[in-house]
């Protein structure tokens, strides 16, 4: 699981970045590159929040009202008491946001990214029948992955654990390894 490990030096770089920071807000403003923030006050909670709240209309999708549609999805990762929020909708946004402090956010601009997000709702979509209907969204715990697809009907939630993934056992897999790819795609973009 390289990509595991890249994300735990994501996670622990984001937290050594924003504890060296005091309440400063740290963003990239190149027009090439997504906002990376790193700020001492924690926004994780905020913006993953404000993820799931994020309405069709909002987004500017206009979705048939006779069958359920997934319009976006959140995956979150539990791993070493941190939690990786990776967040991504049919129009192509896609951001992560750690627990940690920090993340990537707007890297739907960039074409890579949005192809990477537009491909990871559309498999969702398949998923929805593995899931339930939720009113609530906790994160999840460690060496748990939790995914949550919204739809025109409201949340549906499936997890899974970390081992299932590793052993290549879990039906979620090839959900897991798209979310893995909307990561890889945010990562690399936000480091040209």
């Amino acid at each position: 699981m390289i990509l595991a490990s890249g994300l735990l030096f994501n996670i622990a770089s984001c937290r050594n970045k924003s504890s060296a920071n005091d309440k400063q807000l740290t963003t990239d403003q190149s027009p090439s590159k997504p906002e990376v923030h790193q700020t001492k006050e924690n926004t994780f909670e905020g913006l993953r929040n404000m993820a799931f709240t994020a309405t069709p209309k909002q987004l500017g999708l206009s979705l048939p009202t006779d069958k359920t549609i997934v319009y976006g999805i959140i995956m979150d990762w539990g791993m070493d008491g941190e939690t990786a929020s990776t967040v991504a909708y049919q129009t192509g946004d896609a951001s992560m946001y750690l627990s940690s402090g920090g993340g990537v956010i707007g890297g739907g601009q960039h074409q890579n990214v949005n192809s990477a997000a537009k491909q990871f709702v559309s498999l969702a979509q398949t998923f929805l029948g593995k899931t339930t209907k939720t009113e609530t969204t906790p994160l999840p715990s460690t060496n748990e992955v939790k995914f949550y697809l919204l739809t025109n009907n409201g949340i549906y939630a499936g997890e899974e654990q970390m081992k299932n993934f590793e052993n290549n056992s879990s039906t979620w897999l090839k959900l897991f390894e798209e979310g893995n790819t909307v990561l890889t795609e945010l990562r690399k973009t936000s480091e040209k």
